[in-house]
């Protein structure tokens, strides 16, 4: 009846190393995806802040090509 418990034991053991690698891994996989989506709308927020950054320089450049030259010299002098 011993050797019974013994090798129920023994079984167990093995079940719950084999059950806790197995759940282990499954975090891990989770993390990694879960990172690697966070990292992909961080990159999109980022050519978003690019994107309206060029938008006000073109308004400046617009700005400065549909100036009239007279008010363009003014600003450029008062610089």
């Amino acid at each position: 009846m011993d050797s019974k418990y013994m090798w129920g034991g023994i079984v167990m053991i093995v079940f719950l190393s084999i059950a806790s690698s197995l759940i282990s891994q499954w975090i891990r996989a989770r993390y990694r995806t879960r990172k690697s989506e966070y990292d992909a709308r961080l990159s999109a927020l980022e050519s978003q802040t690019d994107l309206v950054q060029l938008e006000e320089r073109v308004q400046v450049l617009e700005s400065i090509v549909t100036d009239p030259k007279n008010n363009l010299r003014k600003n450029i002098d008062s610089l």
